[in-house]
C-alpha cells in the first residue's frame, strides 16, 4: 500500500488559510468592541461613544395675540380747585397811604431809597413821611460827586415841614450844575426823648444821579 505524501510548495499558502487570515482581524476587533462597551458587571461604561442618526427640531406655528388696551377712555380730567393744588389768593392792590394811618417815628437805624427826577440845573426828590409826635422837619440836600480844584459851589439845604403825616412829600433843589453827578439825601429832625434840643440823621438817600 502506497502512502501519498503531500508536497508543500515553498512560499505558497493554501487557499483555506487565506480565509482564516482574513476573518481573524474582524473577529478580534468585534470582541474588543464588545468587551470595551461593557464594564465588569455587564453594564455600559461612561466612556462609551454612542452615535445616533439625524436630530429633528419640531417647530409649531403660533398665532399673534393683540396688545392689551388701556382701561381708561383717554379723556384727561379738567383740573379743579379740589384736585390737590392750593388755590392762589387773588391779587389785592396795596393801599395808598392816607392821613388816617398810624403814625410812626422816623427810624435812624436804616436809610431808605430816595426817588429823584433830575433836570438841567435842578432836581425833584420824593419820599414817604411816616409822621411821628416828635418829628420837627426834613432837610433835603445834594452832594456833588464831580469835585474839582478850587472853591465848590454850595447847593444849600431845602427845609420841608411835615404838614401831611403818613403821606408822600416832595422838594425841589435848585442851583445844580449841568451834566454833573449828585447824591441826594433827606435828614429827619426830631426832638430828643430825653433832655432838650433836637436830633437829626439821614433817613433817605439816592444813588448817583446825573443832571441833564
Amino acid at each position: 500500500m502506497k502512502v501519498r505524501e503531500s508536497v508543500r510548495t515553498p512560499g505558497r499558502t493554501p487557499p483555506g488559510r487565506w480565509l482564516v487570515l482574513l476573518a481573524l482581524p474582524l473577529l478580534l476587533s468585534g470582541c474588543a468592541m464588545f468587551t470595551a462597551s461593557k464594564g465588569g458587571n455587564g453594564a455600559a461604561s461612561d466612556d462609551s461613544v454612542v452615535t445616533g442618526g439625524d436630530q429633528w427640531l419640531i417647530v409649531s406655528k403660533g398665532s399673534a395675540t393683540p396688545s392689551p388696551k388701556p382701561s381708561s377712555s383717554g379723556v384727561r380730567p379738567t383740573p379743579t380747585a379740589t384736585s390737590g393744588f392750593i388755590p392762589l389768593p387773588p391779587a389785592t392792590p396795596r393801599p395808598k397811604p392816607t392821613a388816617t394811618c398810624a403814625r410812626d417815628t422816623p427810624h435812624f437805624d436804616k436809610i431808605n431809597a430816595l426817588e429823584v427826577q433830575p433836570g438841567t440845573t435842578s432836581a425833584k426828590v420824593r419820599w414817604y413821611n411816616v409822621g411821628g409826635y416828635n418829628l420837627v422837619e426834613y432837610r433835603v440836600t445834594a452832594i456833588n460827586q464831580d469835585l474839582g480844584v478850587g472853591r465848590q459851589i454850595a447847593v444849600g439845604t431845602v427845609v420841608v415841614k411835615p404838614a401831611n403825616p403818613c403821606g408822600y412829600l416832595t422838594a425841589t433843589l435848585p442851583k445844580l450844575l449841568r451834566k454833573t453827578s449828585y447824591v441826594f439825601s433827606v435828614d429827619a429832625v426830631v426832638t430828643r426823648r430825653s433832655g432838650d434840643g433836637t436830633h437829626a440823621a439821614t433817613v433817605f438817600r439816592s444813588s448817583v444821579v446825573d443832571t441833564k
